[in-house]
C-alpha cells in the first residue's frame, strides 16, 4: 500500500533525526508513526556513523522539528474575549446626527 505521506517529508523526517543526534535529551517530534521510525532511524545511523555525507543544512526561513502540543479530546477551547460592537447607534455609525446648529 503505498504512503500519503510525500517523498520530501520523509526525506526532512530522517534529516530531522540526524540532526538531533548531536542532542543527547533530544525528542522525537512526530506523531506520524512512518516519521517517527524514519527520525529514530536517522538519529541511530548518525550517532553510529554509518552516514558519511554531511547534514544538509536548513533551508532559508525554514525551522527544526518541534513537537506541537495538542489539545486532548474533551478539552474546552480558550475563550476568546467578546467581539467589539460594529455600528451600533450612537457611537458614529452611519445612524450618526450631529447636534448643534439646527440644519
Amino acid at each position: 500500500m503505498p504512503s500519503n505521506i510525500s517523498k520530501s517529508r520523509l526525506q526532512k523526517a530522517f534529516t530531522e533525526g540526524r540532526r538531533s543526534a548531536t542532542v543527547a535529551s533530544a525528542e522525537n517530534p512526530y506523531d506520524n508513526p512512518k516519521l517517527k521510525q524514519l527520525w529514530e532511524q536517522g538519529r541511530t545511523m548518525q550517532i553510529a556513523g554509518e552516514i558519511k555525507i554531511p547534514i544538509p543544512p536548513l533551508e532559508p526561513g525554514k525551522r527544526r522539528a518541534e513537537r506541537t502540543l495538542h489539545n486532548p479530546p474533551g478539552t474546552k477551547r480558550a475563550a476568546r474575549p467578546a467581539p467589539r460592537p460594529r455600528n451600533s447607534p450612537g457611537f458614529g455609525g452611519r445612524n450618526f446626527r450631529p447636534r448643534g446648529r439646527g440644519i
